[in-house]
């Protein structure tokens, strides 16, 4: 997959395993396990499948009262370095867990991230970071 960054080159990526928490219809919080690419230590992105970030979008627009919105492309998001988790800022679910931590951008425990939904696989990045900068495009 390359990324439309500055000088157009591609990020290498490594398969990893993560946590999809959701909560079920009793209120209680139900991991799936997930394949997930992520970059080398200092880069801050990882891509996850459409379908896990259009669940993300669409139950995030949904608690928020923006309503389902399948064009919104990207959606910010929260990284939580303590846990090394994804969320968005107004819910605390559904959350995607990770088993590495990501290159902090602040100094606080949290750093702003986004939620990029298009194409093949969707990524998160870290606001702040190159990565950060730039949108997954096709393949090319």
């Amino acid at each position: 997959m390359r990324l439309n960054i500055s000088l157009q080159q591609a990020r290498s990526f490594h398969v990893a395993r993560a946590q999809f928490i959701t909560i079920n219809e009793k209120g209680i919080p139900t991991p799936c396990e997930t394949e997930i690419r992520i970059g080398d230590p200092h880069q801050a992105f990882i891509y996850i499948e459409p379908r896990f970030g259009d669940k993300i979008r669409s139950t995030v627009t949904q608690q928020t009262g923006l309503g389902n919105t399948p064009d919104l492309k990207k959606l910010p998001m929260v990284f939580h370095h303590s846990s090394r988790h994804f969320s968005h800022g107004a819910v605390p679910y559904p959350r995607l867990q990770i088993a590495q931590d990501l290159p902090r951008q602040t100094t606080s425990d949290t750093s702003p991230a986004t939620l990029w939904t298009s194409f093949n696989w969707h990524a998160l990045t870290l606001n702040g970071s190159p990565e950060g900068k730039c949108r997954p495009t096709r393949a090319g």
